[in-house]
């Protein structure tokens, strides 16, 4: 084989949408690092591969990951996979990817089913730039935070959301961005596959089927432009030829937007 260590994309619903290649690749390798051992057996014994399997998952991905490195020091060839989807992604899999290229262990990412993108595809929303935001978070403070970013974002956004924790979401949405739309992809490439595409404020929790796997896609926000450093450029440079001093600029400048000191202070400088 080529590589030593091959990350590869299982299935993210239909068992078809395996690729030849990453067949080829789990029935050839020495061992397979996967998730949950269980879930992965029914991938496996769909395709009659028989292979030596280890739990490579969140809890103990960073001892696993140098595990895993010294066997491929010693001449093994490896795959991982995760229950679904692309390893590295919101999955077990970056930690490994990082120590292959601190070690030089020669490493391979598989092509394959992804959920974010074929829901961004499914979507029909704006996809030239997208932002991928991962799970919404649990803890009061980080949804915050979330939802601020979320709020000026001036690209189309992907987010994962687990089916218990949605109608909440959902109801956040509906006081912060009302106006914007939202689809939700449910169930990507299942039978009962979903793509519900409305706007925000329009959206019925009661009308939905809140269970199996879902991909938000949240359209981009047209109304309030970003503010970055360079909308203060022009009055910047003007302060400059009156001679203010930059701590003076700085303190001017961060009195109208929410820029930290080091940035303005690096910013200022740049200019000169």
């Amino acid at each position: 084989m080529d590589y030593s260590i091959y990350f590869v994309p299982t299935p993210i619903g239909n068992l078809e949408d395996m690729t030849i290649r990453s067949i080829n690749v789990l029935k050839e390798v020495d061992l397979i690092a996967c998730e949950d051992t269980r879930e992965s057996v029914k991938l496996l014994n769909y395709f009659s591969i028989k292979k030596p399997l280890t739990s490579y998952h969140k809890f103990n991905e960073q001892k696993k990951s140098d595990e895993l490195i010294e066997a491929a020091k010693e001449g093994k060839t490896i795959a991982i996979i995760t229950d679904q989807g692309m390893p590295g992604i919101s999955d077990p899999g970056h930690i490994l990817i990082k120590k292959c290229i601190e070690s030089g262990t020669s490493y391979t990412i598989l092509p394959g089913a992804s959920s974010i993108l074929t829901a961004l595809v499914g979507s029909g929303f704006d996809n030239d730039e997208f932002s991928y935001y991962g799970f919404v978070p649990k803890k009061a403070s980080d949804k915050k935070i979330f939802y601020e970013k979320l709020k000026s974002e001036d690209k189309t956004s992907i987010i994962l959301d687990t089916p218990h924790n949605l109608t909440n979401t959902l109801d956040d949405f509906k006081k912060i961005f009302p106006d914007r739309y939202l689809c939700l992809a449910r169930e990507i490439t299942k039978k009962f596959e979903e793509y519900k595409i409305e706007k925000i404020s329009d959206i019925n929790t009661n009308d939905l089927v809140i269970k199996g796997e879902f991909v938000l896609i949240l359209s981009k926000n047209t109304k309030e432009k970003k503010i970055s450093l360079e909308d203060y450029r022009e009055e910047i440079e003007s302060l400059k030829q009156e001679n203010y001093k930059t701590k003076d600029i700085v303190k001017i400048i961060k009195n109208k937007a929410n820029f930290s000191k080091n940035e303005l202070y690096d910013y200022i400088l740049s200019l000169d």
